[in-house]
């Protein structure tokens, strides 16, 4: 948790709309900070440990959100950390596709605010309780 008292989270999103969205939902329970590709996010996790990680699935050419989560998850210290994936897509089998590489939750686009401060809440608060 940062200094302000809010949860540090990382959101990778390559679509800059989508990414100021999310930001706006989320900053007042949490402090936000940024990536646009896989790459960044990994390298990001590597220099600070994030509460939780918001993780667009399709993030355009190279990386996608999938491969991303799986380096991630072979960072110190993220093994536990949640991770939700965040994409559009919404078939049957997805979300177990998403799980299997080592997300935790899923919230399919789009989404209210409420709908992703709720889940934020419920996998924070978690996330918390199984550190005490």
């Amino acid at each position: 948790m940062a200094e302000s008292g809010k949860y540090n989270v990382l959101l990778v999103e390559d679509n800059i709309e989508n990414k100021d969205v999310i930001t706006y939902f989320i900053k007042n329970m949490c402090q936000v900070d940024t990536a646009p590709d896989g790459p960044t996010a990994v390298e990001m996790v590597k220099n600070k440990q994030y509460d939780c990680v918001l993780m667009d699935i399709n993030l355009g050419l190279g990386m996608n959100g999938i491969e991303a989560t799986k380096k991630i998850r072979q960072v110190a210290g993220y093994d536990k950390t949640p991770i939700i994936a965040v994409t559009a897509y919404a078939m049957v089998g997805d979300r177990e596709v998403f799980l299997e590489a080592g997300c935790t939750h899923y919230i399919s686009k789009p989404f209210t605010k409420q709908e992703i401060l709720s889940l934020l809440k419920t996998v924070l608060e978690e996330e918390e309780h199984d550190t005490i």
